[in-house]
């Protein structure tokens, strides 16, 4: 049975006409809103297949990627489409996700009008057309602080019982914490020469999924790919000379 997708919400800030076209059209095609304003979206903005990145505009825009679901990989800026793209780092997540996946995007004029719009949407929300704001700046940075401070305190409760000598209650918190430092694990000839991808290496450090890792990334507060190439001690490299195409091979020894 396959798992639950997690899902998000967002705040749009739009005008009481488009809320009540938004409306008609979900009753008129028993769609939910949050599908018919995605394909409002999709239908109006260019997008191009993941794969013709080169074709992308030299201009200042917005862009995001999404998957034939329409689920969302990931949203960014950039001052030049086209440059950010010849070498994105997350170019094979995005392939490894679904090679059907889509460049969504719309530009500016100007790098200075780019940094105006993204400077207006990073304002702290007030009340809009579909009612208050989900999480306003002050509930997200109050937010991040109880992250931190859940943190030290898990940390602490571990050294305390350490402290206290209750080595099973210890042992079962441990087995929370993610890994540090170089792990045991398995690899053949092939993989040594032929190179791991990122998903490969994944399962073979016993992680199930990129959510997974990338959850242990985030408590432990380190780049994702830098961890994989902590854990495994190989280190993410170009398939070939001057390919974009990357995986993680052995580190050479210095």
């Amino acid at each position: 049975m396959p798992k639950p997708v997690a899902s998000s919400s967002i705040t749009i800030r739009c005008p009481q006409t488009l809320v009540d076209s938004i409306d008609r059209q979900a009753e008129q095609t028993r769609q939910n809103k949050t599908d018919v304003i995605i394909e409002m979206l999709l239908s109006s903005l260019p997008s191009l297949h993941l794969t013709e990145r080169a074709k992308l505009p030299a201009k200042p825009g917005i862009y995001f990627v999404y998957m034939p679901d329409h689920r969302l990989l990931h949203v960014g800026k950039a001052d030049n489409l086209r440059k950010r793209w010849g070498s994105h780092h997350k170019y094979q997540f995005f392939v490894e996700s679904s090679m059907e996946s889509r460049i969504g995007y719309f530009v500016f004029d100007s790098v200075s009008d780019l940094k105006a719009t993204i400077e207006e949407f990073s304002a702290e929300p007030t009340e809009t057309a579909t009612g208050k704001a989900l999480v306003t700046a002050d509930e997200f940075r109050d937010l991040k602080e109880q992250v931190a401070f859940l943190k030290q305190q898990f940390h602490q409760t571990v050294s305390a019982l350490a402290n206290l000598g209750s080595d099973s209650y210890l042992k079962k918190l441990q087995a929370y914490l993610p890994p540090r430092g170089q792990q045991d694990w398995n690899f053949g000839g092939d993989d040594t020469k032929q190179g791991l991808t990122r998903s490969d290496l994944i399962q073979r450090l016993n992680f199930g999924t990129s959510k997974a890792l990338e959850d242990a990334a985030t408590f432990l507060e380190i780049d994702p790919d830098e961890y994989l190439e902590e854990l495994s001690g190989w280190k993410r490299q170009p398939v070939e000379e001057g390919s974009n195409r990357t995986r993680f091979f052995p580190a050479k020894k210095s």
